[in-house]
């Protein structure tokens, strides 16, 4: 973190924690195929990318508090999707979409916690239209990034068999305050 004594504007605003909306998306692939318990949801099927949720912090190794966040899926299916978004402060390997989770021990020394966003569950998918939103549990998730990042990583597994619909859309919004 740097030194902040020499501007004391700067050190005033560092002083005050702010709040910020931090989002990551994919589009999955243009296929049905169906997930299994454990598998990821991502991009691509042969080149997957993490979700990056940039400007977590305010400075590098800062962190912050996730208070709620919410997951916009761009369909509204028969058979919901339950999802649980694992958040890292370094990114770890990521598997292409529709194949199996297997992190290493060393990846998960780096998990900062798991967001659940249960849509199976009695009334929390809620659908607009032709689309819907799956609000977490109350959080109060701690996170402090890596000392060279202001940013968080993200992992979506799927929790149950679940038939998306081709190229659907899903959104992750992450309701943070800042130190």
């Amino acid at each position: 973190m740097s030194d902040t004594s020499s501007n004391p504007s700067n050190a005033a605003a560092l002083a005050r924690p702010n709040s910020r909306t931090l989002e990551a998306s994919y589009t999955r692939p243009a296929n049905t195929t169906t997930y299994a318990a454990g598998d990821v949801l991502a991009e691509s099927t042969s080149a997957a990318t993490i979700l990056t949720f940039a400007n977590a912090a305010r400075a590098v190794g800062g962190g912050g508090v996730i208070q709620n966040a919410v997951m916009v899926d761009s369909a509204a299916e028969t058979l919901k999707p339950s999802i649980e978004l694992y958040l890292f402060d370094t990114a770890p390997a990521m598997e292409n979409d529709n194949e199996a989770w297997a992190p290493t021990d060393a990846e998960m020394e780096k998990c900062l916690g798991v967001i659940v966003f249960d849509g199976t569950a009695t009334g929390k998918f809620k659908a607009g239209s032709g689309n819907g939103v799956v609000a977490a549990d109350a959080l109060s998730l701690s996170y402090q990034c890596a000392a060279a990042s202001t940013s968080l990583f993200g992992i979506a597994v799927v929790r149950n068999a679940y038939v998306p619909v081709s190229a659907e859309k899903f959104t992750f919004r992450l309701a943070a305050i800042r130190d």
